[in-house]
């Protein structure tokens, strides 16, 4: 019994990891491109955007040079990967796959290297841009006995730790707003709302939640923490908008199933 359901893991597994590596293929081009330009870019811009800009920490440059990560991400994690999708149902390729693969098993292949690529296009720029701050750029730094920042310690002690799991936590909320890219390319016809439709979101929260005075539980608050004040910075803050992403993807694909009784397979 043991033999045979080890047998049963270790096939679902080989296919699983076949499955995914058929959807990198479809997707890698796309990926690499915008992860190398981001790449090249946010360098770029953290080693001279500073110049303008009064320096306490090596690793002021890199938020400086990275700032317009935080309102055009949702654009970066879901126009290189959520078109394959769209396209996939719109030429009723997924017509031919699904009656070989289970349906499920096949989204989820494709989920995850999406989720991988999403993770990645933030997280690899992001990283290799701290490390040209702290490594490369050469600014003219400035003594401030009164300066404060998130994590102020870490920040200041292991720039590069505090680096890393900025970008960890950057790739995570990337891969979110991924998902609901995802979402909408299962079941929404129209390419624009599929590849648009996060950014929009976050547009939207971030007017909504500005309205009602409360912009520290935005999403781009938990994106940026550096966006508001060092006060303002909380444990819910950081938590809220995420959470609020993910009701907003669980009501999305209930919408789209139960009420528009919308089909992945559908021509």
């Amino acid at each position: 019994m043991v033999i045979f359901l080890s047998t049963i893991l270790f096939d679902a597994y080989i296919e699983m990891f076949y499955l995914m590596k058929t959807e990198w293929k479809k997707v890698r081009v796309p990926v690499l491109m915008i992860t190398l330009l981001l790449t090249a870019v946010s360098c770029i811009l953290t080693c001279t955007l500073d110049k303008s800009y009064r320096l306490w920490f090596r690793l002021d440059s890199w938020e400086i040079g990275t700032a317009f990560f935080a309102l055009l991400f949702p654009l970066f994690v879901v126009i290189p990967v959520c078109w394959n999708l769209y396209y996939e149902r719109k030429n009723n390729f997924l017509l031919y796959v699904l009656p070989r693969v289970r349906q499920r098993r096949y989204l989820t292949a494709k989920w995850l290297v999406y989720a991988l690529s999403a993770f990645s296009i933030l997280f690899i720029p992001l990283m290799l841009s701290a490390a040209a701050a702290l490594y490369v750029n050469q600014p003219v730094l400035y003594e401030n006995e009164s300066f404060s920042h998130v994590l102020m310690e870490t920040y200041t002690q292991t720039p590069l730790l505090y680096a890393f799991l900025l970008s960890m936590w950057k790739g995570m909320i990337g891969v979110l707003v991924m998902t609901l890219g995802f979402v909408l390319s299962m079941y929404v016809k129209n390419i624009f709302v599929i590849l648009t439709g996060p950014f929009i979101y976050l547009i939207l929260e971030n007017f909504i939640l500005s309205i009602l005075q409360l912009p520290k539980y935005r999403l781009v608050t938990a994106f940026e923490p550096t966006s508001m004040a060092d006060d303002a910075i909380t444990a819910g803050s950081m938590i809220v908008g995420p959470v609020l992403l993910v009701i907003v993807i669980i009501v999305s694909a209930l919408y789209l199933t139960r009420i528009k009784k919308a089909s992945v397979a559908e021509g």
